[in-house]
């Protein structure tokens, strides 16, 4: 390769190398609607792998935004995989042994995922249990950190050496 510089996703749009596509050219509209027609053509069971697969990546690029606009639960991404499977929460509640209270308790957001219950996401969902987990973790952190930013703003290791010294 010499001194060629290799271009990953330069811009934002992959294989071109430009940050703008435009959507009225003739190779775009041709693209859009074979896209569509292979998804039209495709069974519930390949649509529903492919939107899991989707997920995955949402939950793994999420994990990695430093700074996400929004929170995104665990609640929310759980809701996603069961809609993509359509199956329904008390169903899924009573395969994965839950009383049905506790489970719309971690849909909604009032009760902590476990680590059972990651594992058993992870295997049926084809979704490391450390992602789960890591996504509630992470929203864990950014909320303490908008709420009670100024409050560990006062811990300093310049500080605490200049007390202990």
């Amino acid at each position: 390769m010499g001194d060629e510089k290799i271009r990953l996703n330069e811009g934002g749009v992959n294989g071109t190398g430009k940050g703008v596509v435009n959507t009225n050219s003739n190779d775009f509209i041709f693209l859009k609607e074979a896209v569509k027609k292979h998804a039209e053509n495709q069974s519930t069971e390949d649509k529903a792998k492919h939107t899991l697969l989707s997920l995955k990546l949402q939950m793994r690029t999420y994990i990695l935004d430093k700074k996400p606009s929004t929170i995104i639960t665990v609640g929310t991404f759980l809701k996603k995989h069961l809609k993509a499977i359509n199956i329904k929460h008390k169903q899924f509640a009573k395969y994965v042994e839950l009383e049905e209270s506790n489970f719309s308790s971690i849909i909604r957001g009032r009760r902590k995922l476990t680590i059972d219950l990651a594992f058993k996401l992870g295997q049926i969902f084809n979704v490391e249990p450390d992602i789960w987990l890591s996504i509630q973790n992470k929203n864990e952190l950014l909320e303490a950190s908008r709420d009670n930013k100024l409050s560990y703003e006062k811990y300093k290791l310049k500080d605490l050496l200049k007390k202990a010294g």
